[in-house]
């Protein structure tokens, strides 16, 4: 008996410790888009965490570009602010403003963010939470959480060339 319940409270432990809440740095590192179409990296700045587009697959606007830009890098253009819209896509700062929070034993929430959608120079407020720990959700929104939409990233590894060793970088080729 006195082994029935030494495994009980093991088991119990082991549970307690299995239900904690991700720590606040847990969304940091690099995250490709629902659609693969970039990826993200988040950073915590001593507790402001912010991401920025690291990569692109498609960095360069195609070459029959209605607006002249062929070939040339992705901009900023559609940003309101006309002194804004020659900054670079890589490097762009999407996300800003978090608060972490968590709401139970087992669930943490980085909340009152701004997520910003270069396709439509726009900002929307956003929360984020991990539904493991190799997928990230995101949820943008006016105003109103419920009304919102929510995309799913995925964890991957660093996807800048300088960052593998031996990697050669083929964007120059």
């Amino acid at each position: 008996m006195p082994r029935l319940a030494a495994f009980v409270a093991l088991a119990l432990a082991s549970m307690a410790v299995l239900a904690e809440a991700p720590a606040p740095d847990a969304i940091t590192g690099f995250w490709r888009t629902e659609k693969g179409g970039a990826v993200i990296h988040v950073v915590d700045d001593r507790g402001d965490f912010v991401a920025r587009i690291v990569w692109l697959k498609q960095p360069r606007y195609p070459t029959d570009d209605p607006h002249g830009m062929g070939g040339q890098p992705l901009v900023d253009r559609h940003n309101p602010d006309p002194g804004k819209r020659d900054r670079p896509m890589i490097g762009l700062r999407m996300i800003k403003d978090l608060d972490y929070h968590v709401l139970d034993n087992d669930h943490a929430r980085w909340e009152n963010g701004r997520v910003y959608d270069p396709d439509r120079g726009k900002w929307f407020d956003c929360d984020l939470w991990l539904a493991d720990p190799n997928h990230l959700k995101l949820r943008g929104y006016v105003g109103i959480r419920a009304l919102g939409k929510t995309t799913t990233w995925t964890r991957v590894a660093d996807p800048r060339p300088a960052s593998r060793p031996g990697a050669m970088d083929q964007s120059k080729s």
